[in-house]
């Protein structure tokens, strides 16, 4: 009886992780984040360089990487407390995450590459971070049976394969303009 008391809380405590990890993704901040990029990558347009856009494109990539990091982080602590083993709550996480990681496979380098594009003198140093997302990647990669879902997370690892990704088929579009505060009558 205490055997089964204790697989039943901790199983309860291990599908907690699973909902505050993937709540995450879908809270209100990650929701403007992610229209923040989905937008600039889905419309293919450019980045401003005037202006605040820049910086709130800059501040929504790392606030994503991020929240991709903590993900890593406990998917990697239920990985291991878990003896390597995917139990209900790991593979519960897996598919809840999946559509997330799978679309920023291609979405991280598009957005670098546009803020790069955007000031090539501000520099964009994500090295550890993109790391930290390559191995949440590889890591559900593993996780999966479906050859759709592997070649999903398995886009744009070395720019040598076909992005699924239909982003790519429209055509570029010019920066917003810079949007300036209002300063009344001219003179």
């Amino acid at each position: 009886m205490t055997l089964l008391v204790w697989r039943k809380s901790r199983l309860t405590a291990r599908l907690e992780i699973v909902r505050s990890l993937h709540a995450e993704l879908i809270s209100d901040s990650a929701a403007k984040d992610r229209h923040t990029l989905g937008s600039l990558h889905w419309q293919n347009r450019e980045i401003n360089p005037d202006g605040a856009e820049r910086g709130e494109v800059m501040s929504a990539y790392f606030a994503m990487l991020w929240r991709f990091e903590r993900l890593h982080a406990g998917r990697k602590v239920l990985l291991e407390e878990g003896n390597g083993s995917r139990d209900v709550a790991l593979k519960m996480l897996d598919e809840q995450v999946y559509t997330h990681v799978a679309e920023y496979v291609c979405t991280f380098p598009v957005i670098k590459d546009k803020l790069v594009e955007s000031n090539g003198d501000d520099p964009v140093f994500d090295g550890a971070y993109l790391k930290t997302f390559d191995q949440l990647r590889r890591s559900l990669v593993d996780s999966f049976d479906d050859p759709e879902k592997k070649a999903r997370l398995g886009a744009h690892t070395n720019n040598t394969e076909k992005c699924n990704c239909k982003c790519h088929e429209v055509p570029a579009k010019p920066p917003l303009p810079a949007q300036r505060p209002f300063s009344g009558a001219s003179a």
